[in-house]
């Protein structure tokens, strides 16, 4: 009860503040994702400066990062939910890359292949991430506030 910070009517309603170990895992993620290039970087750019293997690998550490932190104790329910998807999102991925990278070396469908699987993921990751940063009231580097969803009133 210490947490409930206000109560609204007729219809209900209530605000409330995270539990702080919840709001320090939230926090741990958010800023362990900042640094993933594969979420960060513009798609051209990584076709310039990175090989697909990188992609992968980098994904395939974002998904076992996220379950090394699906298991600390304080993660919590909802946060748990977010990260679940997320971690779902990588699977999705590297199941469409295959375990080659053929997804995006062999040709023009399977170099769309990947740019699918790489936008998927990355919407994915952003709408999670948009309901973390508002759940837990964080702030989200520019990179990753880059793949938030778009809200009507953006023009890009």
């Amino acid at each position: 009860m210490r947490r409930i910070r206000g109560f609204s009517t007729p219809l209900g309603g209530l605000d409330w503040d995270p539990p702080v170990p919840q709001r320090a895992v939230a926090e741990k993620v958010v800023v362990y994702l900042e640094d993933r290039r594969v979420l960060t970087m513009s798609r051209a750019v990584m076709h310039a400066v990175e090989e697909p293997g990188h992609c992968v690998a980098s994904v395939l550490q974002i998904r076992e990062t996220l379950t090394q932190i699906l298991m600390e104790p304080d993660t919590g329910d909802d946060l748990a939910e977010n990260l679940k998807a997320m971690r779902a999102a990588c699977r999705r991925f590297l199941n469409a890359v295959g375990p080659d990278h053929s997804g995006h070396v062999l040709g023009p469908h399977e170099s769309a292949t990947f740019g699918a699987a790489l936008g998927e993921l990355r919407a994915v990751f952003g709408m999670h991430l948009g309901v973390i940063a508002a759940r837990y009231k964080l702030e989200l580097s520019e990179e990753l506030a880059a793949l938030l969803p778009a809200s009507d009133g953006d023009e890009e």
